[in-house]
C-alpha cells in the first residue's frame, strides 16, 4: 500500500484545484518557507479524519477553508481526496483503489466518501485502523511531535506502539465492549429496580385487572343496550321523517295556494291602481272644473252686488221719481216702462245666479262623493298591498 496521488481544493493556500501525484521515485517535497508543504501534510491529517483545529494549525475548523486575498474571493467549502494504491488489500476495502474524500463547508456541515460513496468519520477511522495511518499513527509525524512523543508519559505512548504493532484495532473494540458492558450493567441494575417496584405495584394492578376485566364485561353489556337504544330511536326517528316529509308535502300544497292567492291579490292591487289613477285623474278634472265654477260664482256674486247696488239705487230713484211724479201724473208713462224693464232684467239674473248656484251645489256635491270613493279605494289599495 503506498500514496498515489492528493487532490486539493480549497484548501487553505490551494483556492484552485490541484493534483498531487506520488510516485515510487518520490522520497520528498522541498520549497522555500511558505510554500505550503506543511499544508500538504495538514491536508493528508485532514482527510484521514483530524478533528483537531490546532493541530491542523488553525483556531477553528473554517480557517482550513481559503479566506481570500486581495486579489483572490474566498471559497465556500474545503475539500481533499487521498488516493491509495490497495492492490495488496492492507486496507479492509474490496477495491485495488481506496478513494478517501472530506469536504467541509463554512456553515460547519461536513461530508466524508470512500470511493464516491457517502460515509461516517467512524468508517474512516475504522478504515485506517491498524494500518498506521490512524488518529494514532505514526506514518503522519508532524513538526516538533518526534519529541512530544518522547516526552510523553509511558501510558500515552503506548498507543503509538499499539498502531505499529497493529492491535489498535482490538484495543478500540475491547474499549467500546467495556463501555457497552457497562451500560448494560447499569441497564441490568435499572431493570432490576424497574423490577423491585413493578413487584410492589403487582398487587395493586392485580386488582385493577379485576376492575378492568369487571369494566370490559359491563362495557359489553352497555354495548348491547345502547344499540338496543339505538335501534328503537333509529325507527322513532324514521317515523318522525315520514311524518316530517308529509307535513312537508302539506306545508308545500298550502304554501304554493298561498302563493297563488298572493299573486291574485298582486293583480287585484294592480288593477285597483289603475282604477285609482283613472279616479284620480277625473276627481283632478272635477276639481279643475269646480274651481273654474267657484270662480264663476265668484264673478256671478260681484255682478250680482253690482246688479243689487243698481237695483237699490234705482228703488231709490223709483222712490224720488214717484215723489215727483205726484206733481208730474202726465210724464210717468216713460219712467214706469224703464222701471219695468229694469225689474225685469233683476228677475232674469237672479235666475241665472240661481240655476248656476244648483248647478255648482250638485257639482260640490258629485267632487264630495268622488272624494269620499277615491279615498276608500285608496284605504282598500293600502290593505292589500299590506296583505
Amino acid at each position: 500500500m503506498y500514496l498515489k496521488s492528493l487532490e486539493l481544493q480549497g484548501f487553505k493556500s490551494f483556492p484552485d484545484k490541484t493534483l498531487i501525484r506520488f510516485g515510487d521515485d518520490i522520497t520528498a517535497i522541498v520549497g522555500p518557507n511558505g510554500s505550503g508543504k506543511s499544508n500538504i501534510s495538514d491536508a493528508i491529517l485532514w482527510v484521514m479524519g483530524e478533528q483537531s483545529s490546532k493541530t491542523l494549525r488553525g483556531a477553528k475548523m473554517e480557517d482550513v477553508i481559503f479566506g481570500g486575498t486581495q486579489k483572490r474571493s474566498a471559497v465556500g467549502f474545503a475539500e481533499a481526496t487521498l488516493t491509495l494504491d490497495n492492490t495488496d488489500r492492507a486496507l479492509a476495502y474490496d477495491a485495488d483503489e481506496v478513494m478517501v474524500t472530506r469536504r467541509y463547508y463554512r456553515s460547519g456541515d461536513g461530508e466524508y466518501y470512500i470511493n464516491r460513496q457517502s460515509a461516517r468519520l467512524k468508517d474512516i477511522n475504522e478504515l485506517f485502523m491498524d494500518t498506521g495511518l490512524g488518529r494514532e499513527g505514526y506514518s503522519n509525524i508532524g513538526q516538533g511531535r518526534i519529541d512530544e512523543i518522547l516526552s510523553l508519559k509511558s501510558n500515552d505512548r503506548r498507543e503509538i506502539f499499539e498502531e505499529a504493532a497493529g492491535i489498535s484495532k482490538y484495543r478500540h473494540r475491547k474499549e467500546e465492549t467495556e463501555r457497552k458492558l457497562a451500560q448494560t450493567e447499569d441497564n441490568l441494575m435499572r431493570i432490576g429496580d424497574k423490577v423491585s417496584e413493578l413487584e410492589l405495584q403487582l398487587e395493586p394492578l392485580k386488582v385493577q385487572s379485576e376492575k378492568a376485566r369487571k369494566y370490559l364485561e359491563l362495557k359489553e353489556e352497555l354495548k348491547g343496550v345502547e344499540v338496543a337504544v339505538w335501534l328503537d330511536n333509529l325507527d322513532k326517528l324514521s317515523a318522525d321523517a315520514k311524518k316530517a316529509e308529509e307535513d312537508y308535502a302539506s306545508a308545500s300544497f298550502v304554501l304554493q295556494q298561498a302563493h297563488d292567492d298572493l299573486d291574485k291579490l298582486y293583480e287585484k292591487a294592480e288593477q285597483l291602481g289603475v282604477s285609482l289613477r283613472e279616479e284620480d285623474g277625473e276627481l283632478e278634472t272635477l276639481r279643475v272644473k269646480a274651481n273654474m265654477l267657484e270662480s264663476t260664482h265668484q264673478q256671478l256674486d260681484g255682478q250680482m252686488a253690482v246688479l243689487r247696488g243698481n237695483v237699490e239705487n234705482n228703488n231709490n230713484n223709483i222712490e224720488r221719481i214717484r215723489e215727483e211724479l205726484k206733481g208730474q201724473e202726465d210724464r210717468s208713462g216713460g219712467i214706469n216702462s224703464q222701471i219695468a224693464q229694469a225689474e225685469s232684467r233683476i228677475l232674469e239674473i237672479e235666475k241665472l245666479i240661481s240655476s248656476r248656484s244648483e248647478e255648482l251645489e250638485q257639482l260640490q256635491m258629485k267632487l264630495s262623493a268622488m272624494t269620499a270613493s277615491a279615498q276608500g279605494m285608496t284605504k282598500r289599495f293600502l290593505e292589500l298591498r299590506a296583505q
